[in-house]
């Protein structure tokens, strides 16, 4: 039996990106049980946005929780856990294309019925860390990578003890890895990070907590 699809987005504040965003989702799949918002603290109007897309959209659940987006993502992942379903994260700065006849989520969905896929992602939906964490290792970002219920059921949410949030995605690849789990790659393109302040923060606050970040993964797997 096929299991059912949450698509999970933390918003907080981005209004014109998820407004774009929600858009090409809703334009290039239907393959999806619900999408969950949790929404946090916006004062640019996301807030009211996404109420209207719950009184717009039957399919669409928000929940309006002080948290970071961190604690958004573990919320989703508890979600997902209880409800047995699979979960698909993304973020307010992405765009799906659509494809022509192709349905890229039921596309994942099908290959997440194979009981040795650990997680799914795009084309350019992760990266290769380097000597900070482990070199050579695929890690998978957060724009729109799809966890089977599997997954989530074994290995959990994200670790919230990284400093500044900073390396979860990595240490999570890497626990998919150990728990004997496959990661592939649909052939579908996201153009992510539209509003990519964050992604190239290089604040000395910034720098510190990666390097705290990179401290407590070796660490904390033994690699120190």
């Amino acid at each position: 039996m096929e299991n059912k699809c949450i698509i999970g987005i933390p918003v907080k504040n981005d209004l014109e990106s998820f407004q774009y965003m929600i858009r090409s989702l809703e334009g290039s799949t239907n393959s999806y049980d619900k999408i969950i918002i949790i929404e946090s603290n916006s004062t640019d109007g996301a807030k009211e946005y996404t109420d209207l897309l719950y009184q717009k959209n039957s399919k669409i659940e928000v929940q309006h929780i002080d948290c970071t987006s961190l604690q958004a993502y573990n919320k989703l992942f508890h979600i997902a856990r209880q409800q047995e379903s699979d979960l698909l994260i993304t973020q307010t700065d992405v765009y799906f294309p659509r494809l022509y006849k192709r349905d890229w989520l039921n596309e994942m969905r099908l290959i997440a019925q194979d009981k040795d896929i650990g997680a799914i992602t795009t084309i350019n939906g992760g990266g290769i860390s380097g000597p900070d964490y482990i070199n050579g290792l695929y890690w998978l970002g957060g724009w729109a990578t799809y966890f089977p219920f599997r997954t989530i059921d074994k290995i959990g949410k994200y670790d919230e003890n990284f400093p500044g949030g900073y390396g979860v995605d990595i240490d999570y690849s890497y626990r998919i890895y150990k728990a004997n789990l496959q990661v592939t790659r649909l052939d579908y393109w996201v153009e992510h990070h539209m509003n990519n302040a964050r992604e190239h923060d290089t604040s000395p606050d910034s720098e510190r907590l990666k390097k705290e970040a990179s401290i407590y993964f070796k660490k904390k797997w033994g690699f120190a």
